[in-house]
């Protein structure tokens, strides 16, 4: 069964990747400096925003384009006046990730972001698998594709986040300084700190408290103290700009209970307080799960954190469940999973359809599948 399983998910994503790929660069077109989309975006989608703090890192007073009038103003000589959506939130420690980046013209550096990426992301699997077709498959998985596409951090992120569980208790030093990085996307590390203090791991939890607070020191040092207050007065407001959306753009790629529910127009408090109860859940049975001291190569485990930590917060896109994906995939192959492995590696492809049309749904699938899996004796369920 597990077999046949990894074939349906060989088949899915050649389709995705046979039919995708191809009907998405037929779609690009010269475009005012940079190629566009048949959406009318610029070829990288999200990494013209990393670009352009990349730029702004070599400029003075990075912090004035937290404020979205400004920030739009400085994209319009790069790709016109009137580009859409694009917000100016990341956290500073964004300046240091873009920075080299932001000494190339857009085209080479996008190529070389997406480079740096996917060698990140198979160097953390090759620490859980040396099969080969494996990380071909998860490169070819709807995350994954979503997160090249988009030019996004989410590879990056995944081969933090994968390197992290692997190295937290033979590596805790290091698993924790890598941790820090993921300040730039703080809402994918909620977790974290949770797991070391239930698993009792105080080095790892020490180091990642050190490497963030030597990162935000370090902005602080080269950009001023305050672009911190800055950010934490407009930057965060920049981002709930996504969340209380009334025309849900973000809903059909936001994999989350609070997300879904606006879609299906459910009112802003009661789907926070919804969300908030479910993270609350998320917490519980991470902590429930990781008081038995599971062994950190242990997949079902981890997939349970990892299904844990997505249902928890309430803004986090479809791309960025990759490591999720991987965890999955890991699980499968080991024969255990079944058909819960085969939804999250299409979790992504799920939610587009639902949210498309406007059906919740997709959002508690991470939770029922960590519900599941801790209901279960660590990695008996079978297919």
């Amino acid at each position: 069964m597990a077999a046949d399983r990894m074939r349906l998910l060989w088949i899915g994503a050649g389709l995705l990747l046979l039919v995708f790929v191809p009907a998405y660069l037929l779609t690009l077109a010269p475009g005012y400096g940079i190629p566009r989309d048949g959406t009318s975006l610029v070829v990288g989608r999200d990494f013209l925003n990393i670009w352009m703090y990349g730029r702004a890192a070599w400029a003075e007073n990075p912090a004035q384009y937290y404020d979205m009038e400004r920030y739009l103003s400085a994209l319009g000589p790069v790709v016109g006046a009137g580009y859409p959506g694009q917000l100016w939130s990341y956290p500073p420690v964004a300046l240091l990730i873009a920075a080299p980046f932001g000494l190339l013209p857009y085209l080479p550096a996008l190529a070389l972001w997406l480079l740096v990426n996917i060698v990140a992301f198979i160097a953390a699997l090759r620490l859980w698998t040396r099969d080969w077709r494996i990380i071909v498959l998860l490169l070819c998985s709807p995350a994954a594709l979503l997160a090249l596409m988009s030019g996004q951090f989410a590879l990056m992120a995944a081969a933090v986040v994968l390197t992290v569980l692997r190295w937290r208790d033979s590596r805790p030093i290091m698993a924790g300084v890598l941790l820090g990085l993921l300040l730039v996307k703080p809402q994918i590390a909620l977790f974290f700190p949770l797991l070391f203090l239930v698993t009792g791991n105080v080095r790892a939890f020490v180091a990642a408290a050190c490497s963030t607070l030597g990162l935000a020191a370090l902005v602080a040092l080269i950009w001023g103290v305050d672009i911190w207050r800055v950010y934490l007065e407009s930057g965060i407001a920049n981002q709930s700009l996504v969340l209380s959306d009334p025309d849900h753009l973000a809903g059909p790629f936001m994999p989350t209970l609070f997300m879904n529910l606006r879609v299906a127009d459910v009112p802003v408090p009661i789907a926070s307080a919804l969300q908030s109860a479910l993270a609350f859940i998320a917490a519980v049975i991470v902590w429930r799960r990781f008081r038995q001291r599971p062994d950190a190569h242990d997949p079902a485990a981890n997939l349970v954190f990892l299904a844990c930590a997505i249902s928890a917060t309430p803004y986090i896109l479809s791309y960025d469940t990759l490591s999720f994906a991987a965890m999955a995939i890991f699980f499968l192959n080991m024969g255990q999973g079944g058909l819960l492995c085969v939804i999250a590696f299409f979790l992504p492809l799920i939610q587009i359809v639902a949210g498309m049309i406007g059906v919740p749904g997709p959002g508690i699938i991470p939770i029922l599948t960590a519900a599941l899996l801790s209901k279960a004796k660590k990695t008996s369920m079978r297919c």
